[in-house]
């Protein structure tokens, strides 16, 4: 699993808790990751992923591109195309 299909199934499971928005230590801490390894390789690949991103992020999978937007400092949600990809990749029979 990438980076990216990490991220996004943590994000996917914040959204089945009933929890729009989200932190990066959110996502951090779900995944069981320290500081320094989000830092160094988790962090250029969420910035890529958000369709707000200030430019400088590494490439991301096509799917994976747009799909956060930050709302304010340090806190996120899933844009319409993030959404539309949660309900195209995860079951949600089970929300």
């Amino acid at each position: 699993m990438t980076h990216a299909q990490k991220i996004f199934s943590a994000v996917n499971e914040f959204q089945r808790q009933g929890k729009s928005s989200f932190t990066r230590e959110d996502i951090r801490d779900s995944l069981g990751i320290n500081s320094e390894e989000w830092a160094a390789s988790y962090s250029p690949v969420f910035q890529g992923m958000r369709v707000d991103q200030p430019g400088g992020a590494p490439a991301v999978g096509e799917q994976f591109r747009n799909v956060f937007k930050r709302i304010k400092r340090g806190v996120y949600i899933l844009t319409e195309h993030g959404r539309a990809l949660i309900e195209e990749t995860f079951d949600q029979t089970q929300l």
